[in-house]
């Protein structure tokens, strides 16, 4: 059961695409809160669009026990029916880079279950399938190894360590080319409100500066 319906997750989405993650960056600063930006990883294409979700997190590690190679995958099941309209797959695989995670094939289901991008500390492999897809997705490496046999989902809907950030389910992941940032769902309207606050002034700034004034004047204007 997720914490925002439908009609929610698309406000809070739309809305948030509406800024860079370095305007939600600094947002989050000067609200004193705990950074939120994701490190360590890159974009999956440099020309993949910005995106917004709710976090849907996996967490898997080390295969222990055998896999028949008969049924899916935990992960895959988890993809093929749990996920929903406004999720972002958040995948720890606990520094397993050597091991693809996933790849077109989990992408496109996941894309047909309106699942937003992902975010991974893994490897993907398909890597040009996936960005035929336009489906944002952002990676600590690539491999064409696949994972049934050698890794496995321990966990989903807990909390994750993914690039230095802790990440709960149903916080907002927000990814662009510059970066991946991570807002705590209970901070979702301050954060938002003070991004509007900090383009605007932005907005004024450029305006200024395109009109001909310096740079350090047009940022002492009021």
């Amino acid at each position: 059961m997720t914490m925002f319906n439908k009609e929610e997750r698309t406000y809070w989405i739309e809305n948030y695409k509406k800024f860079p993650t370095a305007n939600i960056s600094d947002a989050m600063d000067n609200l004193g809160l705990r950074s939120g930006v994701v490190l360590g990883l890159h974009a999956l294409d440099v020309y993949q669009p910005r995106t917004a979700g709710f976090a849907k997190t996996i967490r898997q590690m080390r295969r222990k026990t055998a896999f028949d190679g008969k049924a899916l995958t935990k992960q895959a099941s988890i993809i093929d029916t749990q996920t929903e309209y406004g999720d972002l797959l958040v995948i720890e695989a606990t520094g397993l880079t050597d091991i693809a995670t996933g790849g077109a094939m989990l992408a496109t289901r996941a894309q047909m279950r309106g699942v937003m991008g992902e975010l991974t500390n893994g490897s993907l492999r398909d890597i040009d399938e996936i960005a035929d897809l336009k489906f944002p997705v952002y990676l600590g490496s690539t491999s064409p190894v696949k994972s049934a046999r050698f890794m496995e989902t321990v966990d989903t809907d807990v909390p994750v360590f993914i690039g230095g950030v802790q990440i709960c389910p149903e916080d907002l992941i927000l990814m662009d080319r510059t970066g991946v940032a991570v807002v705590p769902s209970a901070h979702l309207k301050e954060v938002l409100e003070e991004a509007k606050k900090i383009k605007a002034k932005e907005d004024r700034i450029e305006d200024l500066v395109r009109g001909g004034m310096s740079l350090n004047e047009a940022r002492q204007q009021k």
